[in-house]
């Protein structure tokens, strides 16, 4: 008989991954002592708690994943019902559009972080230093 976990395997792995995780961050034990509560290896308790934690980061990611679309969908109704009252001219629509536009964008994640690369140099440094210097005497007077 060749072929994958038979589905009776399959429940039993799924049961040892949960109680590997909740053992591990509920409990906090070590991987000695589940694998003494689960009755198996040390090795194979680990590996249950990284398959739990690889099947919990999934289920996480695609729950985010629908929320987003489900905000998405909304953000888009109210901007398809804003639209006909912006071109009529209606300023507080307007002003309702582009924050939903806002609302869209930081959804999207348009509105990433810019990286700045700084130096910071001996003169700078100096500089500072000096403000401190001058600053410490302003409040020893």
């Amino acid at each position: 008989m060749a072929g994958g976990p038979t589905a009776e395997n399959a429940d039993v792995a799924l049961v040892r991954e949960h109680e590997a995780v909740i053992l591990r961050t509920r409990d906090r034990l070590q991987f000695r002592e589940i694998a003494e509560q689960l009755g198996c290896d040390v090795k194979n308790a680990h590996q249950a708690w990284k398959r739990g934690v690889a099947r919990l980061a999934k289920e996480a990611a695609e729950a985010h994943g629908e929320y987003v679309g489900q905000q998405l969908a909304t953000v888009h109704e109210v901007i398809n019902g804003l639209m006909p009252r912006v071109r009529s001219g209606d300023a507080k629509a307007a002003e309702a559009l582009i924050r939903a536009l806002d609302h869209e964008a930081k959804l999207l994640g348009l509105y990433a972080p810019v990286k700045h690369n700084v130096q910071v140099t001996d003169e700078m440094t100096a500089r500072v230093k000096a403000l401190a210097d001058e600053i410490a005497q302003l409040e020893d007077a």
